[in-house]
């Protein structure tokens, strides 16, 4: 059976999972406990998001830059997320509590605080991945016609997440929630 596939989707899957389910030795040195448990489930979930998309990915009709821009937020935010929560166990949030609703981290403190909170925030391309990644399979004719259009638009949604993921770690009172 020969079967298509994007190998380095595949690759970063296991590379993720492999971390992912590693995360846990470092549990005795981290001061939020939750967060490494966190930062261990994230990694096999999101390894095999990167799974799905390996299957997929050739299978997608959307145009080559579109591609690169989903490839590229699908990259960004799943690897951003997982590295962002292994950061709040490292630093801390709290004993028994993980973070809510993205507040600041009680135990980073400048520097670390605005790195976790971007790194978090930039989860929210994977919305853009997904999205895109439905254009691709739905077909739609007006995608292959109108490419200069489909490449815009998403390259302005690309660029609109990355404007609010700053704007929420800056101002991190109007973030999720």
């Amino acid at each position: 059976m020969n079967s298509q596939y994007d190998k380095r989707f595949l690759i970063s899957g296991l590379i993720m999972l492999v971390l992912g389910l590693l995360a846990p030795i470092y549990s005795p040195y981290a001061l939020a406990k939750i967060g490494i448990l966190q930062a261990h489930l994230i990694g096999a979930l999101q390894a095999l998001v990167f799974f799905s998309f390996a299957w997929m990915w050739p299978q997608l009709s959307l145009p080559r830059f579109t591609k690169s821009i989903a490839t590229v937020s699908l990259y960004i935010s799943l690897w951003a997320n997982w590295i962002g929560t292994l950061f709040v166990s490292i630093f801390g949030a709290g004993k028994e509590q993980y973070i809510v609703n993205q507040d600041l981290v009680p135990g980073a403190k400048g520097f670390w605080n605005i790195a976790t909170l971007l790194l978090i925030n930039l989860s929210q391309l994977a919305v853009l991945a997904v999205v895109l990644a439905i254009i691709g399979f739905l077909g739609w004719v007006w995608t292959a016609k109108k490419e200069r259009i489909m490449n815009f638009i998403s390259l302005l949604l690309l660029l609109a997440i990355l404007i609010i993921s700053l704007f929420q770690t800056f101002n991190p009172q109007y973030s999720n929630g």
